[in-house]
């Protein structure tokens, strides 16, 4: 209403003006009936005419002008004063499990340049297209990364479409503190989707073996290796990641050709010990020896199917026979009892056994004529060298049991009852059923090791991520499920590859195809660059496109945070006094220059100057639930936003100042 009226006191000096003047009219005429007056109008008639108007003419004027210089000084001294805005509080919050398209709420946006309310906010969200470039939180310790950020954007990722099984969300949550998973688990009981949750862990009954997937030793073996170097930094000789690599593929190889499955103690075992190696390359040979089976015609078998049945006889559906290996009882009993057979060669009903034999023939020979023949100090070196990483594995029973499960755990007839285990599934697996995996191992039960199975956790849900890529190529028609990343203190799992083939870098510049949406939270940049090799962080960093920056409490990270928010053109006001005199001369009382004549000058100026959005004071100055936003949407990077963030566990539809005032921000 002050507003309305100061923006029209032209128009209400005027009216009142007029009022006035017609009260003054009729109250205070003009005095025709005095003496001098009719004198005038006697001797000058246009003169009292004149004196007669412009008297009339003042009763209105006089008024207008106090009027308008009275409203002026309301005007200036109160309405133009800087005041406080009244909050204003945000639209509704849109519930997650209502939500038709799927997005994040970051956070209340008042005014986007500077802290402070505003009476219209509105809320920053992050559509899903842009979900899929990564988000990335930045902030000190305490500054509230986990319950302003993490679980309000998991919550909302994890309650989307959570009734629906063929569209909820699943993935992959890694963190080094313990309590992360307990609340990742009551979001998904919230929501009903308790029974989506698994979790592993050393006290859990899921058996997580990180070599048993569909990958070729090689790859199995470089897996190894790179991990070594991310955990215990890389050699300027490229020898030793190369013998590491070649030591641990021959072994994966050997046990892939005897036994069908291998585990990291199986590796560890044979890398330490050279008779232990030659011993399973004997037992690999006897299990690789060229075999027959004897068949026999149905009608045949059935004249002496008691007896038969106990020497295995089983029905070969693609040869209409019955099928069992041969051996002395068996020759002996049908050529005893003239009962009519087939011979045939193994290799004929497994192709696969040729290509066995060949491959245990080069574990052989690298074994043989490789392996035997390096100096015992240097090989003592090799082992060394990975022994380190893989003694993990042995010398913890727990964790043995856990990460390194019998192949009776992967057998449903042996492990029908799961005496060894629930094996955990594959991720291709689990992605597509919308499950959530957890990996509850707290940095301070074992800081490598919890570090290491992170981290081949991490990139064996990575190759399960980028395998949908051709999947979702070729059925465009089918709809796939987004995946979620979740990592808390990601500078523990953060690796990278540079020249190689892995790296963390690589799969967040390909996670959009396959749907995945990484979300990840650290300290800061430089928590990343003592962690990561060389510049390679600047890279890791890039590929997230949306970030958030909370309190920073180092100067890099700071100098940074303003970097990447950029600059702009401002204009900037200048001020400038000079002061001037004539006859100056010096005072013998003060021995100053004085002048009987002097002059003050004050001018202001106006210039573009270049200048940070957000200046490294602004990041280490953020409150907690403050932070600076750099969002991308999928199509448009954002300007840099102040922002107010929304702790789980306050309501999202209270405005941040009245959270404050309420004292629930802590």
């Amino acid at each position: 209403m002050i507003r309305q009226i100061f923006e029209r006191r032209t128009l209400l000096a005027c009216v009142l003006a007029g009022v006035t003047g017609m009260v003054l009219y009729f109250h205070y005429p003009f005095p025709e009936q005095n003496f001098f007056l009719e004198l005038i109008f006697l001797w000058a008639r246009p003169v009292f005419h004149g004196l007669k108007y412009s008297y009339t003419l003042f009763l209105y004027t006089t008024p207008y002008i106090l009027y308008s210089f009275l409203f002026s000084g309301a005007y200036i001294f109160t309405r133009k004063r800087p005041r406080r805005g009244k909050p204003g509080k945000p639209p509704a919050y849109p519930p997650a499990t209502k939500r038709k398209e799927l997005f994040v709420v970051l956070g209340e946006v008042h005014n986007p340049r500077t802290p402070g309310p505003s009476e219209r906010p509105h809320w920053l969200t992050i559509p899903e297209r842009g979900l899929f470039t990564g988000i990335a939180v930045f902030g000190a310790v305490g500054s509230g990364k986990t319950s302003t950020c993490l679980y309000p954007y998991a919550e909302q990722i994890l309650s989307y479409e959570a009734a629906n099984p063929e569209k909820r969300i699943g993935g992959l949550v890694l963190e080094v503190k313990g309590d992360f998973c307990r609340k990742v688990r009551e979001i998904l009981a919230r929501v009903g989707r308790e029974g989506d949750y698994i979790e592993v862990s050393p006290g859990s009954p899921y058996r997580y073996n990180p070599l048993h997937n569909d990958l070729d030793a090689y790859a199995l073996a470089y897996s190894i290796s790179a991990l070594i170097n991310n955990l215990f930094g890389r050699g300027k000789e490229p020898f030793w990641q190369q013998a590491y690599t070649n030591l641990v593929k021959f072994i994966i190889l050997l046990h892939q050709i005897a036994y069908d499955y291998v585990t990291l103690f199986d590796v560890y075992e044979c890398a330490i010990s050279s008779e232990v190696l030659e011993q399973k390359i004997r037992d690999a040979e006897l299990r690789c020896e060229e075999r027959s089976y004897l068949l026999i015609l149905p009608e045949n078998f059935l004249k002496h199917v008691a007896a038969l049945k106990l020497f295995g006889f089983a029905y070969d559906e693609a040869l209409g026979m019955y099928r069992a290996r041969e051996t002395r009882g068996l020759r002996a009993f049908v050529e005893a009892n003239n009962v009519e057979y087939e011979c045939l060669a193994e290799s004929a009903i497994d192709p696969l056994g040729a290509d066995r034999y060949e491959k245990l023939e080069a574990v052989k020979r690298w074994f043989y004529d490789d392996w035997r023949r390096i100096e015992p100090k240097l090989r003592t070196s090799i082992v060394e060298g990975i022994s380190v990483f893989l003694s993990l594995f042995d010398d913890n029973p727990a964790i043995k049991r856990t990460f390194c499960p019998p192949a009776e755990c992967y057998d449903p007839v042996e492990n029908r009852d799961f005496r060894y285990g629930v094996p955990l599934p594959s991720f291709s697996w689990l992605i597509e059923k919308g499950a959530v995996c957890a990996l509850n191992f707290p940095v301070g039960m074992n800081p490598g090791l919890a570090r290491a199975l992170g981290v081949a956790m991490k990139l064996d849900f990575e190759r399960g991520v980028l395998n949908r890529i051709p999947e979702i190529e070729t059925h465009p028609e089918k709809y796939f499920r987004q995946v979620l990343f979740l990592c808390d203190e990601y500078q523990h799992f953060a690796t990278v590859g540079e020249s190689e083939p892995t790296g963390d870098e690589k799969f967040f510049s390909l996670s959009r195809q396959p749907k995945c949406i990484p979300i990840i939270a650290t300290q800061s940049f430089s928590s990343l660059k003592s962690t990561l090799p060389g510049e390679s962080w600047r890279t890791l960093v890039q590929t997230f496109r949306t970030k958030v920056f909370l309190t920073l409490s180092d100067d890099f990270s700071a100098r940074m945070a303003s970097s990447l928010c950029g600059r702009e053109e401002r204009l900037k006001a200048g001020y400038s006094f000079s002061e001037s005199g004539q006859d100056a001369h010096i005072s013998l009382l003060t021995g100053k220059a004085i002048s009987r004549r002097a002059s003050l000058t004050a001018s202001k100026t106006y210039s573009l100057r270049s200048d940070d959005r957000f200046d490294m004071k602004t990041f280490t100055e953020l409150k907690n639930a403050q932070a600076i936003v750099l969002a991308y949407d999928g199509f448009d990077p954002l300007p840099p936003t102040f922002c107010y963030l929304k702790p789980y566990y306050n309501d999202p539809n209270l405005s941040y100042f009245e959270q404050l005032a309420r004292g629930q921000l802590r």
